[in-house]
């Protein structure tokens, strides 16, 4: 399920809300999406991330040398990232 915290648009706040950008309002992490909603580039978004666990630990080998990366971790200034 797509949440606000999911979306380019969205800059968080503290840990429950954050703010959207386009709404120019506080949206709750978990609401439901709006119809703004613009993918964020984030690690289960890019091709390079793969065999992610129950928690969404996976590996990443865009980069060069493999290394573990949780699949909600933002990728904006990552150079491999390549979206699925």
């Amino acid at each position: 399920m797509k949440k606000h915290s999911d979306c380019k648009n969205f800059t968080a706040f503290d840990v429950f809300k954050g703010y959207c950008r386009k709404a120019q309002d506080f949206v709750l992490i978990d609401a439901p999406i709006c119809p703004n909603f613009v993918e964020a580039p984030k690690c289960r978004n890019c091709r390079h991330f793969n065999n992610p666990n129950e928690e969404e630990i996976g590996s990443c080998t865009g980069v060069g040398k493999e290394f573990w990366a949780y699949g909600d971790m933002n990728a904006k200034t990552c150079e491999g990232y390549s979206v699925k």
